[in-house]
This record gives C-alpha cells, sequence and structure tokens, in this order.
C-alpha cells in the first residue's frame, strides 16, 4: 500500500484508474521492488492486483503480488529490495508486516521499515522477533538514520550549559541544572513524538509529505539561530515536543492503517518510541562531556557560533530541497 500523492510525486506517473497508469504504476513497481535469495538471485514476482483505491483516509495505491523463489533457494530466507518512492523521497516510511507465516487471521508482527537509502531489509521468517523487540529496533534504526532529527536535537542542546542575559548567551549554568535541562529536551521531544503517534493511530490523521518535510528544516534553522542568539530560553522542551509532534506522523500513519490489532499496535508504537528515547539517550550521553568541557573553555562562544552556522545553512538547503527550489 503506497499513498497516491507519494506514488507520483515519486514517480512522475499519472495517476487513475484506466489501463496507461496502471501499466506504468506497474513497471515502476517492478523496477523498484523484490525479493533476493541469500545468493543474490532475485525471486520471480507476479502481480495479480492493482489498484488506485480510496479505502481509509486519502487515496493509496494497492498491490496483490506473488513471490517465488528461485530453485533451489531457502523460502524462509530471503531479502527486500525496495527503492519505490524512499529513494525519490527520503522522508518516506516503509514497513514490512508477517503475518504468522502467512495464514490467514495469524497475528501481524513487524519485521522492520525501510527509508531513504536504505533499500535492503535482510529476512529470516523463521525467526520473527515479537512485534514489541521489533519496534525498538524500528525505533533505534529510524532515529539513527534520521539524521534531521539529530541535527535539530544536537543543535537545540549546544546553548544547554548557558543562561541567557541581554539578549545574548553569556551565563553559564550548573553541572546539575544542565543535564536536568537535557534530559527535558530529550523526554519532551519523545513526548511530542508520542502524542502525535497515538492521535494519528487512533483518528487515521495524516499530513502530505512536503509540508511535514518543510517543517522540519525550518525547524533546524529556528534550533541554528536560537543556538546563535538566544530567541527562546529556558522554553527549548517546549520547542523539542513540537517538533516531535511533526515526527510522529510518518510511522503513525502507517501502524495505523497496517491492520494491527489493538493490543499489536500498541504494543509497536510503545516499542518504536522506546527506541527513540534510547538512541536520544546514548547521544546525549556522549555528547554532554564535551558540551560541559567546552562550556568552560574559552572557544565555547566560536565552537556554538560555528556549529549553529553550519546548521542553519544545512536548514536552509533542506529547505530549499524541500519546497522544490532546487533539486537535490
Amino acid at each position: 500500500v503506497i499513498p497516491q500523492g507519494d506514488y507520483a510525486r515519486a514517480s512522475g506517473n499519472r495517476v487513475g484508474s484506466d489501463a496507461a497508469a496502471l501499466a506504468a504504476a506497474r513497471g515502476f513497481l517492478l523496477r523498484n521492488t523484490g525479493l533476493r535469495a541469500p545468493d543474490g538471485r532475485a525471486w520471480a514476482v507476479q502481480i495479480d492486483r492493482i489498484a488506485f483505491e480510496t479505502r481509509a483516509g486519502p487515496p493509496d495505491l494497492h498491490v496483490i503480488a506473488r513471490f517465488l523463489p528461485p530453485a533451489g533457494a531457502p523460502p524462509a530466507r530471503f531479502s527486500i529490495v525496495w527503492r519505490a518512492v524512499t529513494t525519490q523521497l527520503p522522508r518516506h516510511f516503509v514497513l514490512f508486516l508477517a503475518q504468522n507465516g502467512g495464514k490467514s487471521g495469524g497475528e501481524l508482527r513487524v519485521l522492520g521499515a525501510l527509508q531513504g537509502q536504505r533499500q535492503l531489509l535482510a529476512v529470516d521468517s523463521r525467526v520473527v522477533a515479537p512485534g514489541f523487540a521489533g519496534a525498538v529496533r524500528l525505533g533505534m534504526a529510524h532515529i539513527a538514520g534520521g539524521w534531521d532529527h539529530l541535527l535539530f536535537l544536537l543543535t537545540l542542546l549546544l546553548p544547554a550549559p548557558l543562561l541567557a542575559a541581554g539578549g545574548r548567551w553569556q551565563g553559564r549554568r550548573a553541572s546539575a541544572a544542565t543535564f536536568r535541562q537535557l534530559a527535558w529536551i530529550v523526554t519532551a521531544f519523545t513526548i511530542g513524538h508520542s502524542l502525535t503517534l497515538l492521535a494519528s493511530a487512533a483518528l487515521d490523521l495524516r499530513l502530505p509529505v512536503a509540508p511535514v518535510e518543510i517543517g522540519i528544516a525550518l525547524s533546524i534553522l529556528v534550533s541554528a539561530i536560537h543556538a546563535w542568539r538566544p530567541i527562546f530560553p529556558g522554553r527549548e522542551p517546549v520547542v523539542a515536543a513540537g517538533f516531535g509532534l511533526v515526527h510522529g506522523l510518518a510511522f503513525a500513519t502507517l501502524v495505523g492503517n497496517a491492520g494491527l490489532g489493538v493490543v499489536q499496535r500498541g504494543a509497536a508504537i510503545l516499542g518504536f518510541n522506546l527506541g527513540i528515547e534510547i538512541v536520544q539517550i546514548a547521544v546525549v550521553a556522549a555528547a554532554l562531556p564535551l558540551l560541559l568541557a567546552l562550556t568552560a573553555s574559552r572557544h565555547r562562544d566560536r565552537f556554538r557560533q560555528v556549529c549553529a552556522a553550519l546548521a542553519g545553512v544545512a536548514a536552509l538547503a533542506l529547505l530549499a530541497v524541500r519546497s522544490g527550489l532546487i533539486e537535490a
């Protein structure tokens, strides 16, 4: 299932129920998706059904395909190759689920996800992690691979050891106060993420990809400006929570429409957020000694300003690409 708008934007193909539009969609999928045996041989694929339909929320491209392993290849071990939409739209998120060996009515479990330049997902259907454990790993991979998430977080953390006075960063926080501020920022991001996940999964809320991408780039730009000159001193956790609200949309839309039961959906959401929190805590733990050491250094202002300027340039470049002003 692929959102119709994302498919059209990524492929450049026309959307419609006529034979030409469906043939173009079929060709796009056959070129950009597939299964591979451990020795690299391709599985045979047959698309049994393809249609643009509206079942819940905005219209989607619905496809039913059958994959058959090559002679001698183990049917339980394979790699999913997926370049459709994710390559063209880096923020697009593809979630893969397994249904108890394919048995009708079996429990759905999360296999994994692909996003951006990650195009290969190794699967051993004999060993499918429970939904919660798989979602934790998915959350860890999501935040670790989302450099714009981490760029925003690290830029927002830059002035955490400092105090604002007279419209400038001047004073220095005590170590304990710095730690509390960092903890609040990271936790607020996860709370915002969780709220959107829960609301979107329960109410089937969606936003188009482009505004979300632009909002993320704007958030990085705002945090970079704040790191250079305080514009919301003391309210960094509030900003982090707002940013988390935006970032929860991608995974929440997938979970809400994946057909998971209430228990499995709750486990996936909880596990995904726990995975995000684990990576964020690791990032903060690694950055904290450096932040504290630089705060005591006479070069602290120069370091902060250089980092803020680099983050601002990156944010402006993202804005230009995601708003269509320039091509990546």
